[in-house]
């Protein structure tokens, strides 16, 4: 499923209705939240009618999972970064930072982030079926450290740990100033010496096999 250009607008129709409406209730999302915003403005904002939309999502609760799904799907792309053996740890670890920043550091994202963070703080329901979604979604980012772990890459840190940290540091930098605090996007030079400093720091933790 592919968003508009602008989460915020979505001037032009495009050429599926469930794009439509998805492009509209992220709209509506990010503005009202989920709990403010409305079946019948959602299909207005997507120039459809509500028996349309009805037939697509039967409630809200339908719309908010496939956005969680739309997020889902970006950081999936995450495993497509597979170990090798033969390519030294401080280069692979760049590719993957590189990769995660891309794909999480553009508004789109930050905007579906914002809308599944706010929804997930409104009550326990709701951030267990988010944290329920993601669950599966970390074990794909773990991909690369699960293959390094068996390769005896890791030192002996879990694949999971490893990920984590790795990840956590680069979201803590460049993903949460820009998603909670609403800081403007860094320029490509200080991104370059924030993912130097972190691969750095991780290749030399496992520069005695690498």
């Amino acid at each position: 499923m592919t968003l508009c250009n602008s989460l915020g607008n979505c001037p032009e129709k495009s050429n599926s209705k469930q794009d439509d409406i998805l492009c509209a209730a992220i709209s509506e999302f990010a503005k009202f939240g989920v709990l403010g915003s409305t079946m019948e403005h959602i299909a207005k904002r997507a120039q459809v009618s509500k028996r349309t939309l009805y037939k697509n999502y039967a409630n809200k609760d339908e719309l908010f999972d496939a956005v969680i799904d739309l997020q889902l799907g970006t950081i999936s792309r995450l495993t497509e970064c597979p170990y090798q053996m033969d390519i030294p740890m401080h280069e692979q670890l760049r590719k993957l930072a590189y990769q995660a920043i891309k794909l999480t550091n553009n508004e789109d994202y930050l905007t579906l982030s914002r809308i599944v963070i706010i929804e997930s703080m409104r009550s326990k329901e709701a951030a267990d079926k988010v944290n329920s979604k993601f669950k599966d979604c970390e074990k794909g980012m773990s991909g690369w450290f699960s293959t390094a772990e068996r390769a005896g890459a890791l030192e002996g840190i879990p694949a999971k740990t490893a990920a984590t940290m790795f990840y956590g540091s680069l979201k803590q930098l460049v993903y949460w100033e820009r998603a909670i605090k609403w800081q403007p996007e860094r320029t490509e030079e200080e991104l370059s010496v924030m993912v130097e400093q972190v691969c750095s720091v991780f290749a030399k933790g496992f520069s005695s096999t690498n």
